[in-house]
Order: structure tokens, then C-alpha cells, then sequence
């Protein structure tokens, strides 16, 4: 998701498509989807933005593990 945002593959829309993509994986391996809350879209705004700049995506990924993950199934 985080590599098809920052490569910028498509003309418009890169956020948008990459995450339906991850969701789609998501979804396909019953871990949930990833949903930014909106009271967390600033904060996720920030760390997408220095992880454009610096190409670290470690802070961005646990922000997205802590709080965007939504409906995961546990199995067992």
C-alpha cells in the first residue's frame, strides 16, 4: 500500500488505490482492512508525508498497525 502511494503509479487517486488494493488483501486473508479514523487522518497525513521524503516507513506502518486496522478475525 505505502509503495503504491509513494511511486505515484497512477495519474490521480494513488491513496485511494493502493489502500482498495491492501484492503482487497486484507479481506482475502481474513485480517480486516485498513481504515484511517478520522480523527487520526492528520496525524497519518504527517507520517505519509515524512515517509514521501525519507522513503522510512517504519513509523508509518506501526501507526497504521496501532490504529487503522479494523475487524480482524481471530481464528482458534
Amino acid at each position: 500500500m505505502l509503495y503504491g502511494m509513494r511511486k505515484q503509479l497512477f495519474w490521480d487517486g494513488n491513496k485511494r488505490t493502493s489502500t482498495i488494493c491492501a484492503n482487497k488483501i486484507m479481506i482475502e486473508n481474513g485480517a480486516g482492512i485498513i481504515k484511517v479514523p478520522d480523527t487520526k487522518l492528520e496525524e497519518f497525513n504527517i507520517l505519509l508525508t515524512e515517509f514521501y521524503n525519507t522513503n522510512d516507513n517504519e513509523k508509518i506502518k506501526q501507526f497504521i498497525f496501532d490504529n487503522c486496522i479494523d475487524g480482524i478475525i481471530i481464528e482458534g
